[in-house]
């Protein structure tokens, strides 16, 4: 059984978004472009939380094209240098784009301004995808 490359998830505010050691499949990033296009205006917050894997400069550009005509601030919680400098990359073409190490997530939430329920269903989530990802989980279903 193969593992996803990477998984996603959201709450009312947040678009949450994980990756294991591998660039996202071309398959995942599409079914996460499409849940991107989608969501609610409520939704201008992205979470990505990655132990290596990040975009590939394909992915890349569809993300810049949207982030060129929506609003979202986003954090991304890695201690990869790679994706520390995708995520400098990123911020070129949306200043509001931040990095913080892989396990500070509650920084990452303080940045997004997100608290409370809202934060601790977001750490809930992030813990259960990462598990899934590590293939350490049954994989959800949608």
């Amino acid at each position: 059984m193969t593992h996803p490359t990477m998984l996603f998830d959201t709450t009312e505010h947040v678009l949450i978004a994980v990756h294991g050691r591998e660039p996202p499949s071309d398959e995942d990033w599409e079914l996460y472009m499409q849940a991107v296009l989608a969501l609610p205006a409520t939704c201008t917050r992205t979470l990505v939380v990655t132990a290596g894997g990040g975009p590939n400069a394909k992915q890349r550009a569809s993300i810049n094209d949207f982030v060129s005509k929506h609003t979202l601030t986003v954090a991304i919680c890695t201690d990869a240098l790679l994706v520390r400098q995708i995520g400098i990359a990123l911020s070129w073409f949306n200043p509001r784009v931040r990095s913080f190490r892989g396990n500070d997530i509650a920084a990452a939430l303080r940045y997004l301004d997100v608290a409370g329920p809202e934060a601790a269903l977001v750490h809930h989530k992030v813990a259960r995808m990462r598990l899934e990802i590590d293939g350490r989980a049954p994989r959800a279903t949608r």
